[in-house]
């Protein structure tokens, strides 16, 4: 019984933390430096490849709420084509919305639709929203997808962002495990361990989009709207949860030409906030019975 116990253990870490982390780690590899694509295609497909272990009844088209994931990834890659193509910003913004709320909505609706379509359709605005903030404060120094500088003094600085979403969906993990769903829990350690594996090579080949992490902000808080409407966890968690996010680019947006101490400082405010967010949360949520 203990045998079969621990090998479960361990074929839930290799399923959560370890294969989308090699999986992020190639897929950043060919896309970043053999394919000359973006190498943020590497989280991506580091999350799909956790997504379809974990969750083991995957299928395309979707069928369930889960299986959604695969368009939101699809539509994450189309939010940054409209902010790289589309040059009116009233438009291009517009454009971001239509296509957060409509990831939303996928996700949501299997759950929602019993109590109707405007209520679906005020979570996916409600949610887009929260997106669209995340992506306006990435352009607050300005109105398109800057390049940031990569010399000795600032090398860090592009990867705050992907860092940021990283440990905010590691502190996040145990907390939805625990409180209502391993699955999502499990998925959301799935997203950290790939952009974890993403960061690896993006700050390796020195990337220096700072856009990057917009479709996994779509990603992670698609996780947390779930966890809330799906497993019941308090909207008040999941309002902290997501506000963690935010720590990593208001100071990206805010601070001029971050040097590798500065980021450090920041990395380390993100960790600090995200165990003190993750540890009040676990206390909300933690069930009155036995977790065994």
């Amino acid at each position: 019984m203990y045998e079969e116990a621990s090998n479960s253990t361990i074929l839930m870490l290799l399923h959560t933390a370890v294969y989308p982390f090699l999986a992020a780690l190639i897929v950043s590899i060919v896309a970043g430096k053999l394919l000359r694509a973006s190498p943020y295609l590497g989280y991506l497909g580091g999350f799909i490849v956790g997504l379809s272990l974990i969750h083991s009844g995957l299928s395309f088209p979707p069928k369930q709420a889960i299986d959604y994931y695969t368009v939101t990834v699809l539509i994450g890659i189309a939010s940054l084509y409209c902010l790289t193509l589309i040059k009116s910003p009233t438009l291009r913004l517009s454009v971001c919305f239509a296509l957060f709320g409509l990831s939303f909505y996928f996700l949501l609706n299997p759950v929602l639709k019993h109590s109707g379509f405007i209520i679906s359709l005020s979570w996916a605005a409600g949610c887009a929203f929260v997106t669209l903030i995340y992506l306006l404060i990435n352009h607050l120094k300005t109105q398109d997808i800057v390049e940031l500088d990569t010399d000795n003094e600032n090398i860090i600085s592009p990867q705050l962002l992907p860092v940021g979403l990283m440990i905010s969906a590691g502190a996040a993990a145990p907390v939805i495990s625990i409180g209502g769903s391993l699955l999502i829990g499990q998925l959301l350690g799935a997203l950290g361990a790939a952009l974890f594996g993403y960061v690896i090579i993006s700050y390796l080949i020195k990337t220096k989009k700072n856009h990057s992490s917009i479709p996994a902000f779509l990603i992670f808080s698609g996780l947390i709207s779930q966890s809330h409407i799906l497993a019941d966890i308090p909207l008040n968690v999941t309002l902290m949860l997501t506000a963690s996010c935010f720590i990593t680019p208001l100071a990206t947006a805010l601070g001029n030409k971050l040097n590798n101490k500065q980021s450090i400082y920041i990395i380390i405010v993100q960790i600090i906030t995200c165990a003190l967010i993750s540890g009040l949360s676990l206390w909300l949520v933690w069930p009155e019975s036995s977790l065994y």
